[in-house]
């Protein structure tokens, strides 16, 4: 999540300005408290979703813990009278979830004393302490909770000794976000203190969540983030459905959330090297970790486009702040990558994209998602599957006079998304976790993710100008990119390719430039092929294709054919000097028309063999001959005439399988081999 501190950074004087402006002009308030005549009111839009995705996700997913540490004169009986105070403060903490009347909603129940779980820990020391605090600690954050009954927290309490506590608390994210957290510990922390000092008064809320979601159900509406709304869906509207990362493991029909997390530690001189460059460029440490995460997936998926999801506190009244309840909203960063543009680049484009963000961020992130109307998919969440949240250390930091206070981390083991990146910004450098479907993706492959992402950090700061595609060589190998350029359509030879793909177990993308562009494909530099010359050219040519259109008695037929194969052998040559990339080059068979046409099929064979020596000289280039492969397999009719014709598809499925089985062959046996 980027801090206010990012965003004034990131500020120019005007911009600066008129954020002053705006921020007097929100101090006046117009959330209006709901008449509490009835406890049962609508979800918010976050609530709703919460409580949709519950009905699909395994118990204890969408649970949030945090445990501290504390030590000194630590007096139990207050702390449990003061967590009483702020149950009884926050209606949220007081709230369960049902349909009433068919309609998704939320039920304050009145406030009910209750006693903290004290679990005696005291005959245990040192490493079995340390082991029986992470067990007990998974163990509450990983237990489920029923929406329906209630309460949707709890309060543990592991006694290490008489003045050695460790307080654990997890609470069901559809009644609270991180911020939230910062809530609780500062109003324990008060509390706390006042009760020490025989204060028993407390503070009354001005507005609490349910007059939130009523003001904000009114806003959207009402019609008021229309403008938002719009936004997003023209900005997200040709999005990519998933990420095409390396996954170890195969996806199921469903989405899982079994999950781990990695830690690792970004030191003191290296963030301050990113903060310097992205202060340079008009940017903070948030814009650079953002943008190194976004070249980071590049590098692994080869995707051209990228969405990466970023929370956003989303309280923007004073009043809100002081709340405990789920205010967060997520916002999408797109970002469009060539492997020319540099870092630099990517960082203005990474950059701007937050801001824009940022300034429409209040439209629900479920409105949103509604609003394009994209098909829901049961195997991944919709538009991106990587997270990127980022907090300061202040926001951890909990002061109690006479107490020390540490955070402990809290295994879950649990994962809402494919990858997830949270980085802490401290003193000492960003301390950070990757955490990833462990259904997806073996350890081996995070913790190398791991390092790859360190090591792309160390290459920005020494050289912010490096091009993307510098920075994807200087990473191993994570996906072989096969683009297919054909003279006809050929996207049906995709199902056998990746059969025998996954069946090889070669990590790959296979992608299909848009067919009849042979020529633009070998010379435009802003073409698919060229865009991807790090993997491996696949080119489907049928000859014949070059003279549709004209009539079978043209007298140009001759010269076409034959000034079209020139040009085809120099651009292919051309491309391959120009990008050292492996091709695998398919001579496809002609039709049935032209096989009945003398002069003209001897015409094509000439030039096939032409093609063929030519093109065998080089040691890039590997041929394939589609009459050869057709005897191979037995096929004596492969043509389809009618498909041909209709939709430009001309052969039959059988020859389409024999097809991709010796286009992958052929990969695996020379292109592949060769490179390693």
């Amino acid at each position: 999540m980027e801090t206010k501190k990012d965003k004034i950074k990131s500020l120019s004087r005007e911009q600066l300005a008129g954020l002053i402006t705006k921020a007097k002009e929100s101090k006046k308030s117009d959330i209006e408290r709901v008449a509490r005549t009835s406890n049962v009111f609508s979800q918010s839009f976050s609530q709703q979703r919460q409580w949709f995705m519950e009905q699909f996700m395994n118990g204890g997913v969408a649970n949030v813990p945090q445990s501290y540490l504390l030590k000194g004169n630590i007096r139990l009986d207050i702390l449990e009278d003061v967590l009483n105070v702020i149950v009884e403060k926050h209606e949220s903490l007081r709230t369960v979830f049902n349909t009433v009347d068919y309609i998704p909603s939320q039920i304050i129940k009145p406030y009910e004393r209750f006693r903290m779980d004290t679990i005696d820990l005291e005959e245990y020391d040192g490493s079995m302490r340390e082991a029986k605090i992470r067990e007990i600690n998974s163990e509450i954050a990983r237990r489920p909770f029923d929406l329906t009954v209630g309460p949707l927290w709890r309060f543990y309490v592991l006694k290490l000794s008489e003045e050695e506590i460790v307080l654990t608390l997890s609470l069901h994210h559809i009644l609270c976000d991180g911020w939230s957290y910062g809530v609780i510990m500062n109003e324990i922390a008060g509390t706390y203190q006042e009760r020490l000092n025989g204060l028993v008064a407390h503070s009354v809320l001005q507005v609490q969540y349910v007059d939130y979601s009523e003001w904000q159900r009114k806003r959207i509406e009402g019609g008021q983030l229309d403008v938002q709304l719009e936004y997003w869906i023209n900005k997200l509207k040709d999005a990519p459905k998933a990420i095409h990362l390396p996954y170890d493991y195969k996806r199921g029909s469903v989405q899982t959330y079994r999950g781990m997390t990695e830690y690792f530690f970004i030191e003191k001189e290296a963030v301050k090297a990113m903060s310097d460059i992205g202060v340079q460029m008009n940017g903070s440490i948030y814009h650079m970790m953002m943008s190194a995460l976004t070249l980071l997936m590049h590098c692994y998926s080869l995707d051209n486009k990228l969405c990466i999801g970023t929370p956003v506190a989303n309280r923007n009244k004073i009043e809100l702040e002081k709340l405990i309840g789920l205010f967060i909203n997520t916002v999408v960063i797109q970002s469009e990558i060539a492997s020319g543009m540099t870092f630099a680049e990517l960082f203005t484009q990474v950059r701007d994209n937050c801001m824009e963000a940022f300034n429409h961020a209040e439209i629900p992130f479920e409105r949103v998602v509604t609003g394009l109307d994209i098909e829901r998919q049961m195997q991944h969440s919709p538009v991106f599957q990587v997270l990127y949240v980022q907090t300061e250390e202040s926001m951890l930091n909990v002061s109690i006079p006479g107490i020390e206070v540490e955070v402990i981390p809290v295994s879950v083991e649990t994962a809402q998304f494919d990858l997830s990146l949270y980085a802490t910004i401290m003193k000492n450098g960003i301390s950070a976790g990757l955490e990833y479907n462990t259904d997806l993706f073996a350890q081996a492959t995070i913790l190398q993710m791991i390092e790859d992402f360190k090591l792309l950090i160390r290459l920005i700061t020494e050289k912010p100008d490096r091009t993307i595609g510098e920075f994807v060589s200087s990473l191993s190998q994570k996906k072989v990119v096969m683009t297919v350029v054909s003279s006809f359509e050929s996207e049906p030879v995709g199902e056998s390719m990746e059969f025998w793909l996954d069946k090889l177990q070669i990590n790959y993308k296979l992608q299909f430039a848009p067919y009849s562009q042979v020529f633009q494909q070998l010379i435009d530099d802003k073409g698919l092929l060229c865009r991807s010359s790090q993997g491996i050219g696949v080119i489907l040519l049928r000859l014949e294709d070059w003279i549709q259109g004209m009539v079978d008695n043209d007298a140009r037929l001759t010269a076409v054919l034959t000034d079209n194969t020139n040009r085809f052998i120099q651009c292919a040559g051309s491309f391959v000097k120009k990008h050292q990339s492996k091709v695998i080059l398919y001579l496809c068979p002609a039709s049935d028309k032209v096989n009945q046409m003398h002069e003209i099929k001897q015409l094509i064979r000439k030039l096939e063999q032409k093609i063929a020596v030519e093109c065998a000289g080089n040691w890039n280039i590997h041929v394939l001959q589609g009459d050869e492969i057709a005897s191979k397999y037995k096929l004596s009719e492969y043509n389809d005439g009618l498909g041909d014709e209709e939709g430009h598809v001309p052969y039959l499925r059988e020859y389409y399988t024999a097809m991709g089985t010796e286009l992958v062959m052929s990969i695996w046996n020379t292109a592949l081999q060769s490179a390693g």
